[in-house]
């Protein structure tokens, strides 16, 4: 008696390539190299977004100055670009920004409302920095401030971004870590433009200005998009490791076992 054993026996179906667990570790496989690699072209999107930024930018500062409070202003069409502002600054308003840093020494900002002529309305002015005394915390350098009617040339800026703090400043702080110029404005009951302008310039007035570039963060979103992509090529790598593995596995077991088995008892 004879019993023959084909390729379609219960052993040989133990040996396929790929079974639910293996099919199921190949699809997780392709959702993570789809998703690390989507990651990567939108970081890369977002650099080409900032490069694009980045040109207007230095277009906006190449344009002929705008005059705040006769030109219209809108921050999000014209930050960073040149303008001017006529008036008399509101000395008993200034106010210092603690913790800014300039050639990596730490200091002040110095911002002074700038009353605009022929107007209710005041712009902030940034108008430099200055070095802290780490002798006496609130004793302010000296600084000159023009008096009367001054024109300041300098650049539209965003207001300053508000750091995290454990302590709101009250709203009558001079030295303060930081301005919402809603609520300085409101608080001192004056008409205040939402934007600040940067002052530019040697004013010999002791206010250092050597403002760092604005940062759009291109490097960051190239740096990231490198990393998604080199986690979406790993996961390549290995996925195709993987099928390989199984598929030279599968055939080793297959040249190991005759296709037909004869057992004479």
């Amino acid at each position: 008696m004879s019993k023959q054993i084909t390729s379609d026996s219960p052993g040989r179906m133990r040996w396929r390539a790929f079974g639910p667990k293996e099919l199921l570790i190949i699809i997780l496989g392709v959702l993570v190299i789809g998703i690390t690699a989507s990651l990567g072209f939108w970081q890369l999107g977002r650099a080409h977004e900032k490069k694009a930024l980045h040109l207007r930018m230095d277009q906006r500062e190449q344009a002929a100055p705008l005059l705040i409070g006769r030109d219209p202003v809108q921050l999000s069409a014209d930050i960073w670009r040149r303008a001017q502002a006529t008036g008399s600054f509101a000395q008993n308003l200034t106010i210092y920004l603690q913790n800014r840093q300039q050639h990596e020494q730490t200091g002040f900002w110095v911002m002074t409302p700038l009353k605009l002529t022929g107007s209710d309305l005041y712009v902030m002015v940034l108008r430099g920095w200055i070095p802290r005394n780490f002798q006496a915390m609130d004793l302010i350098a000296p600084y000159k401030t023009p008096q009367g009617l001054t024109q300041i040339d300098g650049l539209i800026a965003p207001p300053p971004s508000e750091w995290f703090s454990f302590f709101a400043d009250p709203p009558n702080a001079v030295i303060r870590q930081n301005v919402n110029l809603k609520k300085f404005a409101a608080f001192h009951h004056i008409k205040l433009l939402p934007y600040v302008l940067r002052q530019s310039g040697d004013a010999k007035d002791g206010l250092g200005r050597e403002w760092p570039a604005a940062n759009t963060g291109i490097s960051t979103n190239y740096g990231y998009a490198a990393q998604w992509f080199g986690m979406s090529a790993t996961g390549v790598i290995l996925l195709l490791y993987f099928v390989l593995w199984r598929l030279r596995k599968a055939k080793a077991h297959a040249d190991s076992a005759p296709s037909q088995v004869k057992r004479t008892l």
